[in-house]
């Protein structure tokens, strides 16, 4: 069943490709393959962000799953964090395996 949300984020999708083309706001890399692209709402809606596109980007489905319902900031600030602490983060992984 389509409803009028799936509607709108649909019309929103497509006009955040015509305007931006295919490029993860997250991320940055190109969108190669359309299934795997989503919209990304920048203030969350379980945080009050609402559908519209003002407050939409496009997304990998990975990268916006990776975000979860997080603010731009502290999404940020979690990127930072696994970017520095990468390795500690690996190894604790593989301890956990054991």
């Amino acid at each position: 069943m389509v409803t009028k949300t799936s509607r709108n984020l649909t019309k929103i999708k497509l006009r955040l490709l015509w305007e931006n083309g295919k490029r993860c706001a997250i991320c940055g890399k190109r969108i190669k393959d359309f299934d795997d692209l989503t919209v990304d709402h920048i203030v969350p809606v379980a945080k009050g962000g609402q559908n519209v596109i003002e407050n939409c980007q496009l997304a990998h489905k990975d990268c916006n799953g990776e975000k979860r319902d997080l603010p731009p900031d502290m999404y940020d600030q979690l990127r930072k964090y696994k970017r520095k602490h990468a390795l500690k983060l690996k190894l604790y992984r593989i301890f956990q395996i054991w």
